[in-house]
C-alpha cells in the first residue's frame, strides 16, 4: 500500500473521533474532583461566597469541589496560579472581576495576562460601592455633602481603607471639583471609628459592610457607585442621579478557567453556574449573607465586561496617583 493511501485511510479513521471529541468531553466531564481557587483567606466574605458556590457545584457536577485559598497581592497570586494551571477544566477560578481589571494598573509585573491567560466562563454577582457619612452629618444627600466638602476645601477628608476607596474618592474629587484629602486606614472598621468621631467627613466602602450598619442607623448611605440603583436597597440613588456625571465603579465576580480549556467544558461550567445563580435559594443567600445581586452571563459577556472595566479602573487609579507595586 502506498504512503499516500495509508495517510488517507488513517486520516479518515481519525476524523470521526476528532469530531466526537468535544461532545465526549462535555458528556464525560468531570471525571474527578475540581479544585476551586479562592484569592482570599478562609472565613472572609469572599471565601464564604466561593464555598457556597462550590457546594452547589458539587451537587450539580456530582464530584467533590476542593476549595484552595491563595490570598495575597490583590488576588494576583491566585490568578497567576490559575493562569499557569493545566487547561483541563479541573482548576476553576471564582474571583472579583474588578480586582483583575484594576490589578493591571496596581502591579508592574502580574506574571499573567488578565485577558489572554484565562478562558472566561460567566459573570456571577455584582455589588456597588457606597458613599456614606456618619448619622450625625448635616449632609442628607450627595449635593449637600459636595457643598460641605467644597466649603472645607483641602480641610475635607475621606476614609480610604483600600485602593478601591481611594480611587473612588479621587474620581469624585475630579468629577465634582473637590479637594478632599484621602486618609489611609488598615481596615474599614478603623475608618468607621474615625468617621463617627468626626475626624473624617465621609467614607467609601462596599455594600456588604455599609447596608447592615445603615439598617441599624449607624451609618447614612447617600449613593451607590453603579450605573443603576441596586436591588439591595432601591431607595438609595446612584451618584449620577445625584448630579455626579460619568461615575461608574462596582464590585463584580466572574468565573474563569486557564486559557485553552476546551470550549465544551467552559460551556458546561457556565450552564451550571448560571443555574446556581438563578436558584431562589441562591438569590436569598446573596441578599442576606453576602449582600449582592445575581449577575448571570456567558463567556462572551464576561470577556466584554472585563475589557470595559479595565479603562474605568485605569482612570480611577491614575487620578489617585497610586504607584504600581
Amino acid at each position: 500500500m502506498s504512503l499516500s493511501r495509508r495517510l488517507f485511510l488513517t486520516t479518515s479513521l481519525l476524523a470521526p473521533a476528532a469530531l466526537r471529541a468535544p461532545h465526549a468531553l462535555a458528556q464525560d466531564y468531570p471525571v474527578r474532583e475540581i479544585h476551586v481557587i479562592c484569592a482570599y483567606a478562609p472565613g472572609t466574605g469572599a471565601d464564604t461566597l466561593v464555598r457556597y458556590l462550590a457546594e452547589k457545584l458539587r451537587v450539580l457536577a456530582g464530584k467533590p469541589m476542593i476549595v484552595e485559598n491563595k490570598p495575597g497581592a490583590g488576588t494576583s497570586i491566585a490568578a497567576q496560579y490559575v493562569a499557569h494551571a493545566k487547561p483541563d477544566g479541573y482548576t476553576l477560578f471564582l474571583n472579583p472581576g474588578n480586582g483583575m481589571a484594576g490589578n493591571v494598573y496596581l502591579y508592574k509585573d502580574l506574571g499573567h495576562d488578565v485577558i489572554n491567560d484565562f478562558a472566561p466562563i460567566t459573570t456571577l454577582v455584582k455589588l456597588p460601592f457606597v458613599l456614606a457619612v456618619p448619622p450625625a452629618s448635616p449632609a442628607k444627600s450627595v449635593a449637600e455633602l459636595i457643598a460641605l466638602l467644597k466649603e472645607k476645601g483641602n480641610k475635607a477628608f475621606y476614609g480610604a481603607p483600600t485602593n478601591l476607596a481611594r480611587a473612588a474618592g479621587e474620581l469624585l474629587n475630579e468629577r465634582a471639583g473637590l479637594q478632599a484629602v484621602p486618609v489611609p486606614y488598615k481596615s474599614t472598621v478603623e475608618a468607621m471609628n474615625d468617621l463617627n468621631r468626626g475626624f473624617i467627613d465621609y467614607i467609601w466602602t462596599d455594600a456588604t459592610f455599609a447596608l447592615g450598619l445603615a439598617r441599624q442607623d449607624k451609618l447614612r448611605v447617600l449613593a451607590v457607585t453603579t450605573q443603576t440603583r441596586s436591588s439591595l436597597d432601591p431607595e438609595i440613588p446612584t451618584l449620577q442621579e445625584s448630579g455626579v456625571g460619568n461615575f461608574h465603579l462596582e464590585a463584580w465576580w466572574g468565573a474563569w478557567f486557564p486559557a485553552k480549556t476546551p470550549q465544551p467544558i467552559v460551556d458546561q461550567m457556565a450552564a451550571w453556574l448560571n443555574q446556581i445563580i438563578a436558584d431562589p435559594e441562591t438569590r436569598q443567600f446573596l441578599a442576606t449573607s453576602i449582600p449582592s445581586e445575581p449577575f448571570p452571563g456567558n463567556p462572551a459577556s464576561l470577556l466584554a465586561y472585563l475589557k470595559d472595566d479595565i479603562p474605568r479602573w485605569a482612570e480611577a487609579y491614575r487620578l489617585s496617583k497610586i504607584e504600581p507595586q
